[in-house]
């Protein structure tokens, strides 16, 4: 690959946004380090944005250190940017306005990414791609009284389909993309606080050059006070959200009524957008909530029990709310 100068318009925006990450920023601020090193080597411009939502003083310490390393160091550009808080997708689109950078791709805080992926990714971008993903690692370390237990380490697909999103299916956590796809699909919307990548995912669908790559992408850490996969309730309102705006029926399922109601109507239509009877009451009509209590008490079984209630379900001998869903998927192919 041909080296990059620094301040070529060639170069990769990388983005994190932070908020109460003091935690996690030895490792990353150790990781980045790392990486840059790595990718500057292999002929790489990086554009690191950091943006701090309400920084502490500790925080802004760290990443001011990291940002004189990298200076110093020649192994790139980095900009912190400080601002009040504000959703993760909303610093994502404030530091792709401060970079003139010509790809771009995510780096949670707590996270860690493959330089070998990386490199991969932008030679498929170099190429020819709009969107590149990879499979990547899942990594489940307890916390609280269960730290004790071992982590998990679980190897996880590249799920993103370049056809048709599904609520399995979004982009990783590693993807990167062209900024001129950014500006064709416009900005990550900024209501989304948890799946805005998979709105926006499913937004550049029709018209991305989407390549999927064998690397792995790098390490996605849970730990309990992840943003996504955590169970949280808002993380399904905004999925339900995005398949309501996309009229594919068969991937929404049930959530707390009131609270999807309310988020639809304050922003989660669009301009004009009206749903069917049939659909509204079946988000929050009458029997609604019962229906959500109900999925929320099986999803939270014991998994043997689970897989025995889903058997049950599955021949009949039973209901499940659960398994009721995944007959209304065949419903709405």
């Amino acid at each position: 690959m041909r080296r990059l100068e620094q301040n070529s318009d060639d170069k990769v925006a990388i983005l994190t946004s932070l908020y109460r990450a003091q935690a996690h920023l030895p490792a990353y601020a150790a990781a980045l380090r790392a990486f840059a090193q790595k990718v500057y080597a292999s002929g790489i411009a990086v554009h690191y944005l950091a943006v701090l939502n309400d920084a502490t003083a500790q925080e802004r310490a760290t990443i001011e250190q990291l940002a004189a390393h990298i200076h110093q160091h020649k192994l790139g550009q980095m900009t912190p940017l400080y601002v009040p808080r504000e959703s993760l997708y909303a610093s994502w689109n404030r530091a792709l306005a401060q970079s003139n950078a010509r790809y771009f791709a995510p780096w949670n805080v707590d996270d860690t990414r493959s330089a070998a992926a990386f490199v991969a990714g932008l030679r498929a971008l170099q190429q020819g791609a709009d969107l590149v993903d990879f499979p990547f690692i899942h990594l489940h370390r307890h916390s609280g009284w269960q730290r004790w237990r071992p982590q998990r380490k679980l190897a996880m697909p590249c799920r993103y389909h370049a056809q048709r999103i599904r609520r399995s299916n979004g982009l990783g956590p590693f993807f990167l993309a062209t900024t001129a796809l950014y500006r064709r699909a416009g900005p990550f919307d900024e209501h989304f606080r948890i799946a805005g990548d998979t709105e926006w995912a499913a937004r550049v669908q029709p018209q991305a050059r989407f390549v999927a790559l064998p690397q792995n992408g790098g390490h996605f850490i849970v730990h309990g006070g992840n943003l996504s996969n955590t169970g949280n309730e808002r993380e399904d309102i905004e999925l339900n959200i995005i398949f309501m705006r996309l009229g594919d029926w068969g991937q929404l399922q049930p959530v707390n009524p009131c609270a999807m109601q309310q988020a639809w109507q304050r922003w989660g239509k669009l301009a004009g957008q009206r749903l069917p009877p049939d659909i509204a009451d079946y988000l929050w009509g009458a029997d609604a909530e019962a229906r959500w209590r109900r999925f929320e008490r099986e999803r939270r079984q014991n998994p043997g029990l689970r897989r025995l209630r889903l058997s049950l379900a599955a021949r009949g001998w039973r209901y499940s709310e659960e398994w009721a869903q995944t007959q209304r998927r065949r419903e709405y192919p």
